[in-house]
Parts: structure tokens; C-alpha cells; sequence
């Protein structure tokens, strides 16, 4: 009995072994994040907002968010730059659910109120929009490099 036990998982080994060894194609595309939709942001006094995001980023790439201001929706949406806005790591999260997150968004280096999810260092002035974006973990097979990819852009919302 400990003979065919023995043979059958070898031969299980085997096979995944050749599996794992045959293969080698793999996807060039890059996955795409789900964006974020922003519902409410409040002004707490003192450049201190907080924002109410609903998302659900069940890939294992997921990083964060980063946050992005500007004059008109459109600039906050489309920003010339992907990387000129403010993030929010949180990567140790691996969320299959749509969750609803809290943000703060505070210039100082104050610790995080409790119930917020994370602390954006940012500072946001009244009139302006923001919008968000999720982030995602990029990585280059040929050369060894890895940066962050942003999703499509959430919805807009104006600073009070």
C-alpha cells in the first residue's frame, strides 16, 4: 500500500514538474485595477479632509491609491504626470470584497484617527477637484525592475 501511495505522488511531482518547467509563456499585458469611486469628502478644519472611497481590488498586485488635484475635473482625472500625486500604501490588504475605506488627507504627520484606513499627506485647497486612482504592482520580467501601475480614473469630486 505505501508503494502505490508512493508512486502516485511521484508521479503527481513529476508532472507538476513538467508543467512547471514547460511553460514558458506568460502574459506581457499588464492586469488592470478596478478604480475606485469617491462618495463624499468632508472638511475637518485645519487642511484636514476626510474621504469616503468604495473599492474592490481583489488582485494580489494591489498596492494602494494615489490621489490627484486639479483646477477642473478634467485636470484632476487626467493629470500630466501619473506620478505627481499622493499615495497611500496599503498593501498588506488582500481584499476580494468591495470595502468601504476612509482617507484622510492631512499635511501634518499626525497618527491615523481611529476608523481611518490611511493617512494621505497631502494638502487640498477648497474649489479644487481630486480624484483617485488605485495602484498596482508592475513588474518587468526582463529586466528585473518593478514600478507602479495606476488604474483608470475615479470620479471627481470638488474640495469644500
Amino acid at each position: 500500500m505505501n508503494t502505490a501511495l508512493f508512486l502516485f505522488r511521484f508521479s503527481i511531482l513529476i508532472f507538476f514538474g513538467f508543467i512547471v518547467s514547460a511553460c514558458t509563456n506568460y502574459s506581457t499585458t499588464a492586469s488592470v485595477q478596478a478604480p475606485p469611486t469617491l462618495i463624499s469628502i468632508t472638511n475637518n478644519g485645519n487642511s484636514n479632509f476626510t474621504i469616503k472611497v468604495r473599492a474592490q481590488n481583489p488582485e494580489f498586485i494591489f498596492q494602494g491609491y494615489r490621489i490627484y488635484s486639479g483646477a477642473t475635473e478634467n485636470l484632476a482625472q487626467n493629470p500630466t504626470d501619473l506620478n505627481m500625486g499622493d499615495s497611500c500604501i496599503l498593501a498588506q490588504a488582500a481584499i476580494v470584497q468591495p470595502l468601504e475605506y476612509t482617507f484622510e488627507i492631512d499635511p501634518s504627520t499626525n497618527p491615523n484617527t481611529t476608523g481611518v484606513s490611511c493617512r494621505i499627506f497631502s494638502t487640498l485647497t477648497p474649489g479644487t477637484y481630486i480624484a483617485m486612482r488605485t495602484l498596482g504592482l508592475s513588474v518587468n520580467l526582463q529586466n528585473s525592475t518593478s514600478s507602479y501601475k495606476v488604474s483608470m480614473s475615479s470620479n471627481a469630486l470638488i474640495v469644500p
